[in-house]
């Protein structure tokens, strides 16, 4: 391996601690801060947790649109999602089956109709605009203010105030962090795709989209683990719901994403499918049990295999 390529994987696993570790600071401050002013456990959840774990993707995907790359932008969007589902969700349900309340069937629905419609956008169009963006932005926020005006009373925990100038200081500093980590993990994947001739689609879609999801596998796997069931869950469809509006929107914004149709439509397909496999799951019996998440595990292998044979265009 050239000297430049082996510097690259270098700054890579180093840049993915760094985000990791700025961002579970960044999730704790802004958790208390949220709790001291009364947020119900629900809305931190929906909001602070799953926007806190997909904190990556977005500082990394704006940075990465911002100088010009946007195909490294949807290569992780789009994997994240699929990994969120088949890997994280698929694994969290070996270790403990994941019981399902009947009322969170609904979000399931949600989900599947606001990544179908994304998507059908996005091929149709060739990528996201500026407008575009502004739009997945706007969805964005009216799906979370349905989401909080829903379940506003839900887990309501107030905290004393002690402490809320140290918790703002650690916000502060975890998005700094974050903003460093994301710039050299961003710039180490255009390096290898230069020095190894893969292209930065394929190495944001495999390699990035798990450094990126790592925040919600240890969230996912540690409430699965507790009993948190519906927070696990939450945890996966709200990260999956960010990453397509807010962040591919934002990313879009400060610069549009232009991406060929072919090149994305097979992983948009696996996207879907998982995502109507979610809902069918969580629909029969209300339990996903160890023999569906291998079946989301599986799904997963073939989408690794199906992608480098087919994604680096």
């Amino acid at each position: 391996m050239a000297p430049e390529a082996t510097l690259d994987v270098i700054l890579f696993i180093i840049s993915v601690p760094v985000i990791l570790k700025s961002s579970d600071i960044f999730t704790t401050g802004a958790s208390r801060l949220a709790k001291m002013l009364g947020v119900s456990d629900f809305i931190i959840g929906i909001t602070i947790v799953a926007l806190g774990t997909s904190l990556p993707e977005l500082a990394s995907d704006s940075y990465a649109s911002y100088i010009d790359h946007g195909d490294i932008a949807a290569g992780d969007i789009i994997g994240s999602n699929i990994t969120n589902i088949a890997l994280i969700l698929g694994l969290t349900c070996v270790i403990k089956p994941l019981a399902i309340k009947h009322t969170e069937i609904y979000s399931g629905r949600i989900h599947l109709l606001i990544l179908t419609l994304a998507s059908t956008f996005i091929i149709a169009s060739g990528g996201l605009g500026g407008v575009g963006g502004v739009v997945f932005i706007i969805a964005y926020f009216l799906y979370l203010r349905h989401s909080i005006s829903a379940y506003r009373e839900v887990g309501v925990e107030t905290i004393e105030r002690n402490g809320f100038i140290k918790n703002l200081l650690e916000m502060l500093a975890g998005l700094a962090g974050i903003l460093i980590g994301a710039r050299i993990l961003v710039d180490s994947i255009i390096g290898l795709s230069v020095a190894l001739g893969i292209s930065e689609y394929l190495i944001a879609l495999i390699l990035m989209s798990i450094g990126t999801s790592l925040p919600e596998l240890f969230v996912s796997i540690s409430a699965a683990w507790k009993g948190y069931m519906t927070m696990a869950l939450g945890n996966i469809i709200g990260s999956n719901v960010a990453n397509m509006l807010w962040i591919f929107g934002v990313a879009a914004v400060i610069r549009p994403v232009s991406i060929a149709p072919e090149v994305i439509i097979v992983q948009i397909a696996f996207m879907l499918l998982l995502s109507v496999l979610l809902l069918v799951f969580k629909t029969s019996g209300y339990i996903i049990d160890k023999k569906e998440g291998t079946v989301f595990l599986v799904v997963y292998a073939a989408f690794i295999l199906v992608s480098i044979i087919t994604g680096n265009g």
